[in-house]
């Protein structure tokens, strides 16, 4: 058997419109020496039946059976295609739009840095003019706070600079050698959604291994968003995992790191959701005390009463 340089994993979450949609992207790529897979993160249905009947022969299909989050839902892939002997690994958001030289040049880089661990691309929103959505990831060792290089500015307005290295890169487009998940081992899944990516590539870099964003190495990154108004998984999963990302990563107070993102995002948040859609605040408070809870209390992974919670839509 002919093993491909480059594994490929693609986590399908519901429609599978945005999944067929990565494929498409993926088979005008210059480097077609991969091996595919998309993890159906999800109990088996109709949609699941949708989904392979869609992807055909183009990638395997495996079904996790339940909604193991981020990680967990990617390392059901990663694991397979390490167990082939594939050299490299990329991640992709069924979101995500790969062009044709992205993965050449992301490929280059690991050629030419043998330290480089883990690189990713320039991420844009699409739109007119298109804006940087990630150009690279900072952590505030005094905080923890996390920040998107660039994020939000004109994209002609910034013209891309050469590989540089970066504390993390986005999960969703992330290549990634066989050998640092060898050290470093697979994603943390307690985390269910959120910080799994920061906290793999801090932990990389204590191994030995640069993080690095090549803005040459471009993507689209359809990122749906309705009215600006964050939903309940947002919410309660940004909030607690900071707690943790703080206090078991980066060596932070967990406190402050919480008083830091009440004056930050959740001061945000609350403003849009009173702005535009304030039927939702007594929902929105009680995300932010659960996850605080949770958080002291040690409850990490999937918190399937978050799920039920109404969303804006709903109120």
């Amino acid at each position: 058997m002919t093993i491909a340089r480059t594994g490929v994993v693609v986590l399908n979450y519901g429609d599978p419109q945005d999944t067929w949609g990565c494929l498409d992207a993926l088979e005008m790529s210059r480097e077609l020496d991969l091996d595919i897979v998309v993890v159906d993160n999800a109990p088996a249905g109709a949609e699941h039946d949708r989904l392979r009947e869609g992807v055909g022969r183009r990638a395997e299909v495996v079904a996790s059976g339940a909604n193991l989050g981020y990680a967990g839902g990617n390392n059901l892939g990663i694991a397979r295609l390490l167990d082939r002997g594939v050299e490299e690994v990329l991640l992709l958001n069924p979101d995500t739009r790969i062009e044709p030289s992205t993965l050449t040049r992301l490929r280059r880089v690991l050629d030419r840095r043998p330290r480089c661990g883990v690189v990713g691309p320039r991420l844009v929103l699409p739109g007119t003019p298109p804006r940087i959505w990630f150009d690279g990831g900072m952590v505030d060792p005094h905080t923890a706070g996390t920040r998107h290089r660039g994020q939000g500015r004109v994209e002609a307005r910034v013209p891309p600079r050469g590989a540089r290295r970066t504390d993390y890169v986005t999960g969703a487009a992330l290549l990634a050698r066989a050998d640092t998940f060898h050290d470093v081992g697979l994603l943390p899944e307690r985390y269910f959604m959120y910080y799994e990516e920061t906290e793999w590539c801090l932990r990389a870099r204590d191994a030995g291994w640069d993080s690095v964003v090549q803005p040459r190495a471009r993507m689209t990154h359809l990122k749906r968003s309705g009215i600006g108004v964050p939903g309940p998984y947002a919410v309660y999963y940004l909030t607690r995992n900071r707690f943790f990302f703080a206090r078991d990563c980066v060596g932070v107070d967990p406190e402050r790191a919480l008083q830091h993102l009440d004056r930050t995002l959740v001061r945000n948040w609350r403003t849009r959701v009173t702005e535009r859609a304030p039927s939702w605040l007594p929902v929105f408070e009680e995300l932010v005390d659960q996850a605080k809870r949770d958080a002291r209390a040690g409850r990490d992974g999937r918190r399937e009463d978050v799920e039920h919670r109404p969303s804006v839509d709903d109120v």
